[in-house]
C-alpha cells in the first residue's frame, strides 16, 4: 500500500481525453533502459528491444495493471499494485520495499533515508506508480509519467522524461536494477458508444415518419 503526502489537483477523470467505460483493456510494450539511455533487451530471444505487454487501466478507480509473458534478462516478472496520479506533484512513499542497491543513483529518496519519491504530472498527462516484481526480488518502486493523446478512437499513453535528464522514464530506486528506468506504453480502442433507449426512440420515429412520405405520395400520384 502507498501512501501519498500530497493531493491530485484534478480529478484523474480529466486526465484523459475521452470518457471510458472503466475498466478498459490496453495492449502495449515495455521498454528497460540501463543507466546510460540505451535500451535493455526486454524480451530476451523476441525480435526488437521490447517486449509485449497487457493490462488494464481504471481511471475512475485510479488504478491499473499489466501482465507479460516474455522473460527479461532470463527471469520472469510481474507487476502488482498500480496506482495512477493526475496533474500535479506527488510525493510517494517507496516503503523500503526491494533491495536497496542505491550505489551510484544521486538524491536516491533511501540513500536519503527518507524513503519517498517526489514527481510531476503536467497537463494532458497521468501519473502511475506499480511494484516490479523480479525473480526473488519484489516491491521494486517502478515510476511514470505519460503523455495521454486520443486520436481515431485510440488513446495512448506514452512514456516521458520524468526526471529530466535525457532519459525516458524514472530511474529505480530500489531492488535488483538500481538507475535503469523501466517504461510502459499503452493504447487501448475505445468501444463504439450504445445508443440509449431515447435515441432509438428518435430513430424509429424518423423512419415512421419517412415511411408515412412514402406512402403518402404514392397514394397522391
Amino acid at each position: 500500500m502507498k501512501f501519498t503526502k500530497t493531493l491530485l489537483a484534478v480529478a484523474l477523470v480529466g486526465a484523459s481525453s475521452v470518457a471510458l467505460a472503466d475498466p478498459v483493456n490496453w495492449t502495449g510494450e515495455f521498454i528497460m533502459k540501463n543507466p546510460g539511455g540505451f535500451n535493455m533487451d526486454a524480451s530476451d530471444n523476441q525480435a526488437g528491444d521490447a517486449a509485449a505487454v497487457t493490462g488494464q487501466i481504471d481511471i475512475a478507480a485510479g488504478t491499473f495493471s499489466l501482465v507479460a509473458t516474455d522473460t527479461f534478462q532470463w527471469t520472469s516478472w510481474t507487476a502488482n499494485g498500480g496506482t495512477l496520479y493526475g496533474t500535479g506533484t506527488h510525493t510517494v512513499s517507496v516503503n523500503g520495499d526491494g533491495s536497496n542497491e542505491l550505489s551510484g543513483i544521486a538524491n536516491a529518496p533511501l540513500a536519503n533515508g527518507d524513503g519517498f519519491y517526489t514527481f510531476t504530472v503536467g497537463a494532458g498527462q497521468l501519473g502511475g506508480n506499480i511494484n516490479f516484481n523480479w525473480g526473488a526480488t519484489s516491491g521494486i518502486d517502478v515510476f511514470l509519467v505519460w503523455d495521454v493523446a486520443t486520436s481515431g478512437g485510440v488513446t495512448t499513453y506514452t512514456s516521458t522524461d520524468v526526471e529530466g535528464d535525457g532519459i525516458l522514464g524514472a530511474r529505480m530506486v530500489d531492488g535488483a536494477f538500481p538507475g535503469f528506468s523501466a517504461n510502459f506504453n499503452m493504447q487501448h480502442v475505445a468501444a463504439a458508444p450504445v445508443p440509449e433507449a431515447s435515441t432509438y426512440g428518435m430513430m424509429l420515429a424518423g423512419l415512421g415518419l419517412v415511411g408515412f412520405a412514402v406512402r403518402r405520395r404514392k397514394l397522391t400520384a
